[in-house]
């Protein structure tokens, strides 16, 4: 018997390592295939450059940048995110995802850029909680404080989700509760002397529309925005980005007055050599009236004959 197997070992030794290898192939593999089956897909946002935002005016109170950014007095805010596709898309952050708020500073030369960890400050105020991805909010003001809002998604009972907005502390970095009455101060307010006329029906049969404080091209199919306007003699360079590549023209609303904002849109929107584009009063349903309004000091006094078109 000891001769046989003095004979056999290496037969059996072979055979025993032969058995090892298989065995930890097929774990290896198993795992492999496990880790596979688990790997997540991505969609990615990449944020802007900072050269893609372009200051102008004697304040740098003019902004022109892709559409996607918020302009605010301070900040050109825009984000980056990675965010996992599952087939639950509230689920509490993977360890690949992120979204953070870029803000790029318009006040400090070089426009220093500043990253918000947006899951970071939704988790400090309240632990179990998310910021919604593809719900990017909004620049409000109290007082001297600049909050921007987010929507954010209680996972605390997967069974009853609760949604709610809260606001970012953009100094702070706090995000806080508000009560829903509370009066803020917005970016539309530039808009305010232009309500007492049809100069937003004006604009949008040129193909460009004023919101908030951005003025973008509608791109309604087939329509082409109107190049025939002073703001392009003005500022040539201004022209191919809103009308080709889709970048927006914003206006700093702590830098210009929303009178100063009627007469300079009266300008850069009238025919190229003329000086005024012709926009009438409206009535208080809102129609034009046949009263050509020429300044802001003439649609200031029709907002005061016409209190109701403050509230349109």
């Amino acid at each position: 018997m000891k001769r046989w197997i003095k004979i056999h070992w290496k037969l059996f030794s072979m055979l025993a390592i032969l058995l090892c290898i298989t065995v930890l192939y097929f774990s290896f593999f198993s795992k492999m295939t496990v880790n596979e089956s688990r790997k997540e897909t991505y969609v990615t946002n990449v944020k802007i450059e900072r050269s893609d935002i372009q200051l102008f005016g004697d304040k740098k109170q003019y902004v022109l940048a892709p559409s996607h950014v918020k302009v605010s007095k301070k900040y050109a805010i825009t984000y980056e995110k990675k965010e996992a596709l599952v087939e639950n898309p509230n689920h509490l952050q993977l360890e690949d995802e992120y979204y953070n708020l870029i803000l790029y500073n318009l006040e400090e030369e070089g426009l220093p850029e500043r990253k918000i960890d947006l899951y970071k400050v939704v988790r400090n105020y309240q632990s179990k909680s998310i910021p919604i991805f593809n719900n990017f909010g909004g620049s409000v003001y109290l007082g001297d404080v600049h909050y921007f809002s987010l929507e954010i998604c209680d996972l605390s009972d997967e069974k009853d989700l609760v949604f709610k907005n809260v606001y970012l502390n953009l100094e702070t970095e706090e995000v806080v509760d508000l009560p829903k009455d509370t009066k803020f101060e917005m970016d539309s307010i530039i808009s305010s002397t232009v309500r007492a006329t049809n100069y937003g029906k004006i604009l949008d049969s040129k193909g460009y529309i004023d919101s908030s404080n951005e003025i973008v091209t509608t791109r309604f199919e087939g329509q082409v925005p109107d190049p025939n306007i002073n703001l392009y003699s003005l500022y040539p360079d201004i022209e191919d980005k809103l009308i080709n590549q889709n970048w927006s023209l914003y206006v700093r609303t702590d830098k210009v007055t929303p009178d100063e904002w009627f007469d300079t849109v009266l300008h850069w929107f009238a025919p190229k050599g003329e000086d005024l584009l012709t926009v009438y009063g409206r009535n208080d349903d809102g129609e034009a009236s046949d009263v050509q309004i020429r300044n802001s000091q003439e649609a200031k006094a029709w907002l005061e004959k016409h209190p109701v078109l403050r509230k349109i």
